[in-house]
């Protein structure tokens, strides 16, 4: 039964996308299991470029379930949990330098050795950047979605007033008695009108059961140790970036972060009327600008 027949307020296009089963593999990069999810290109020979989806912080590749099968028509993509997220092995600390390489390496494991694009929202933006500036032989366009900038000024305030620690934020999980009391717990941060049916897919994915109950699948101790200036792609690699007209992503810096590539290899646009959580509330507007940064014409 398809996701149309079992609520009727869901989109065909939607339920299409989410009965385009992706493969499932993982792969083992410095010592951590890492989850990832492959939509083989559907139509002839396509365009030869791969991309990667990066979800964002306290995410998981289920965030892309229903944009990934649509690029794949013309397109071999791949969306993974980084370390710490999703179904993808904790580690001891976090770095955007090691999530870039994860990135590289399932990339790798699925055929996509050169000409990728990479494609991330919120914090997975800033792990596209930095993959494209540690893999530029790899990574050749980045697609940076409302995500946050920060400079190296920005980065020694947070010092100054106390980054966040482990003793902040414990590492042990919350647990609930149930998959539904998880479930009615879920929020976004930041919160935000969402499409119902597509909240609800995304949400289904981010709880687990263990030994001790449900509970969320992501380390809340992940943004400890990311204190990182946001790095800039070389100039071998376009930059397009995405910004949210509703979201997180401050419009004078993305501006500047456009200005800064003078050779004409950044683009620049914001989504109206749309919120931080762009594919969850504006994916179709999301999946045109995607199609036109790729060079894309589809229907």
């Amino acid at each position: 039964m398809t996701a149309t027949e079992t609520n009727p307020a869901v989109p065909a296009w939607f339920a299409e996308a989410l009965d385009t089963r992706p493969t499932h593999g993982t792969l083992v990069v410095d010592d951590a299991e890492i989850a990832y999810r492959v939509w083989d290109r559907r139509e002839g020979d396509g365009d030869p470029r791969g991309i990667v989806l990066v979800h964002g912080g306290a995410a998981h590749a289920g965030w892309w379930d229903h944009i990934g099968p649509q690029l794949a028509r013309t397109h071999r993509v791949v969306a993974f949990d980084l370390s710490g997220h999703g179904d993808s092995e904790w580690r001891e600390g976090y770095t955007y330098d090691r999530w870039a390489d994860e990135l590289v390496a399932v990339a790798a494991a699925v055929g996509i050795v050169d000409d990728l694009v990479v494609v991330g929202h919120s914090m997975g933006g800033i792990v596209a950047m930095r993959a494209a500036v540690r893999h530029p032989e790899v990574v050749t366009d980045v697609v940076i979605v409302d995500s946050e900038l920060f400079d190296a000024a920005d980065i020694a305030r947070m010092m100054e007033h106390g980054a966040p620690t482990d003793t902040m934020i414990p590492r042990e999980p919350r647990r609930y008695a149930t998959r539904d009391e998880a479930l009615a717990r879920y929020r976004l941060l930041p919160e935000q009108e969402t499409l119902p049916y597509i909240r609800d897919h995304v949400a289904a994915g981010s709880v687990t059961r263990d030994e001790k109950g449900w509970r969320w699948k992501f380390d809340r101790s992940f943004p400890t140790l990311l204190t990182d200036p946001t790095p800039v792609p070389p100039p071998t690699c376009t930059l397009a970036i995405v910004r949210a007209e509703h979201g997180v992503m401050d419009p004078s810096r993305a501006q500047a972060l456009h200005d800064s590539r003078s050779d004409g290899t950044a683009t620049l646009v914001t989504l109206a009327g749309a919120g931080h959580h762009v594919m969850l509330d504006r994916p179709l507007e999301l999946l045109a600008e995607l199609r036109d940064v790729l060079g894309d014409r589809q229907e």
